[in-house]
């Protein structure tokens, strides 16, 4: 599985374009209804919207040969979250993953994450983390076992480890569908739950097909290459 395009809503658009550009340094165009970020393979969207409960969340992948570059360089820009006492954070057990989490524009909760599966993607030019592409959406639901069911019966998607009640992801490592519980706090923070705001995906999946888990929430697949 793979995602091609996330679309959320932020209030100030202009706020959210220049943390995108001047701080992640990532390829960004401004349109009057719109912005939009390249993300390697992947685009996010910004509309303009209204303010609304809780958080997204972003995962964006990056090569292993790049985290270390990526920690520094984070470091210089944002405020890394940290857990225990490191801002790098050991993924699930099989994920064999590391990540950097941190809060963007309207405290959206970001990630890069470095997965061994990704160790054959050569680093970047040294200076930038090179993104490979977004690489989880968290979901927030009302159900999270009702939500599984419907994601991987339509687009023929598997589940990732762990599954559990409030937290159970569904794809594989070039992309995951984070579903978890519409209250439950978004780890690695203390505060932050999943958003209730608009937010649609757009995924590569063996089956096409469209699943809305919530009122504001929609995920379509496409088969296509």
């Amino acid at each position: 599985m793979k995602i091609r395009q996330v679309t959320i809503t932020a209030r100030h658009l202009d706020a959210a374009a220049a943390f995108y550009r001047d701080v992640l340094q990532m390829p960004v165009e401004v349109q009057p209804d719109r912005v939009r970020i390249t993300i390697g393979s992947s685009r996010l969207s910004i509309l303009p919207g209204e303010e609304f409960e809780g958080v997204h969340h972003l995962a964006f992948g990056i090569s292993p040969h790049d985290f270390d570059l990526a920690r520094t360089w984070l470091n210089q820009r944002v405020d890394p979250i940290v857990a225990g006492d490191s801002e790098v954070i050991e993924g699930p057990e099989s994920w064999n993953s590391r990540s950097l989490y941190f809060l963007g524009p309207e405290d959206i909760l970001l990630e890069f994450i470095a997965r061994e599966a990704d160790t054959g993607e050569p680093a970047g030019d040294g200076t930038v983390p090179r993104p490979l592409s977004i690489s989880e959406v968290g979901i927030g639901v009302p159900d999270v076992g009702t939500a599984v069911r419907e994601l991987t019966a339509k687009f023929g998607l598997p589940t990732f480890p762990p599954q559990e009640s409030h937290f159970a992801p569904v794809g594989d490592h070039d992309g995951l569908l984070i579903v978890v519980d519409q209250q439950r706090i978004f780890f690695p923070t203390r505060t932050h739950r999943a958003a209730h705001g608009p937010l649609e995906v757009r995924i590569h999946a063996p089956h096409p097909g469209e699943v809305a888990p919530t009122e504001s929430a929609t995920i379509t697949g496409d088969s296509a290459t």
